[in-house]
């Protein structure tokens, strides 16, 4: 005799996916807290001072903090901008790079500004960069799930380049970023497959005879043109880098 209980675990197994309700599968931490590639230059405006710099190093809401350019560089009053640590080179792609909040100009002079910092989420430092703020939507969505195996797949292909904070591994709610973007097609909220392979248990060499095994389900949250931000929804096995995404 089969209990219900069994019984649901087989229909999961054959549908071998994930379900869930509707959520906002991309929230404002997502738009205005994550690491992505910064492509091109690094800006010039940046951060030299802060007022309270003789008291920490690290800012938050409503802390003033001192700008490097001013009316002569286009700078208006009320004008928003977003906060980026910019750090080390990713291959040819660009400089990693990670948000870190918002402020607006205060104060103007011919080459300096004052601005406030409006959200921060965790570390506005001297030396953050700020590019121009762009207002982005929320996502509502359901998790589509993945497929157990890579079978019959014929969209865009990528590889997980780096993971949140370097870490080794990821769950459920990180942030990777992969090797493809709007050059392939890609665009924000789409949900894409990650995959591993199987290795031999002796020499650690990738079995080409075996198929890719479906370990978690992610949505885009940013696109550049080389590269792609990720968060994870689902996962049953660790997100490594170097394993394969495949657009549905």
């Amino acid at each position: 005799v089969v209990s219900d209980d069994q019984e649901q675990v087989q229909h999961q197994i054959e549908r071998a996916k994930i379900f869930r309700e509707a959520y906002p599968i991309i929230a404002e931490v997502d738009l205005y807290c994550s690491l992505f590639i910064y492509e091109g230059d690094v800006p010039n405006l940046m951060i030299t001072a802060a007022e309270k710099g003789y008291e920490k190093s690290m800012f938050s809401d409503a802390d003033i903090v001192f700008l490097n350019q001013g009316r002569s560089d286009g700078l208006e009053i009320g004008q928003v901008f977003m906060v980026v640590e910019i750090g080390s080179q990713i291959g040819d792609y660009g400089h990693l790079a990670n948000r870190r909040g918002r402020v607006h100009i205060i104060f103007l002079e011919e080459n300096r500004a004052i601005a406030r910092i409006e959200k921060s989420c965790g570390r506005i430092a001297v030396g953050n960069h700020l590019v121009p703020f762009e207002e982005k939507e929320t996502l509502l969505g359901k998790d589509i799930g993945f497929e157990a195996y890579a079978e019959g797949v014929t969209g865009p292909t990528g590889t997980i380049l780096y993971l949140e904070r370097d870490y080794n591994q990821l769950g459920s709610g990180s942030w990777a970023i992969i090797d493809i973007g709007e050059e392939a097609g890609i665009q924000v909220g789409q949900q894409l497959t990650i995959y591993k392979r199987i290795r031999n248990p002796r020499t650690l060499a990738v079995r080409e005879d075996l198929p890719q095994i479906g370990v978690g389900n992610s949505v885009v949250i940013d696109v550049g043109k080389r590269t792609a931000t990720v968060k994870v929804l689902s996962c049953w096995d660790s997100i490594i880098k170097g394993q394969t995404v495949q657009v549905k």
